[in-house]
């Protein structure tokens, strides 16, 4: 199906896109360190935190789809089946 591929381009993509945003609020944290500690720290503490659970989530929902795709497509070979 190309829904797959098409998915796996997407999930690679927003790897790139949350891994970007990832350095982005970790170059943050470091310059917050300048300003407040304690912000910087914890911006620092958070990075990894947001970048897996972005990534997760993204997961999650891509596989969704997959599954959603996968169902309507034994759906339909029950139905011819009749």
């Amino acid at each position: 199906m190309v829904t797959t591929q098409m998915i796996k381009i997407i999930y690679r993509l927003a790897l790139v896109l949350i891994t970007l945003l990832a350095l982005l609020v970790a170059w943050y944290g470091v310059a917050f360190l300048e300003w407040n500690t304690t912000l910087g720290l914890l911006t620092l503490i958070a990075t990894p935190l947001l970048w897996i659970s972005q990534l997760l989530a993204t997961r999650m929902v891509l596989e969704f789809l997959i599954n959603q795709f996968k169902i309507s497509e034994y759906l339909r070979v029950i139905k011819d089946k009749d």
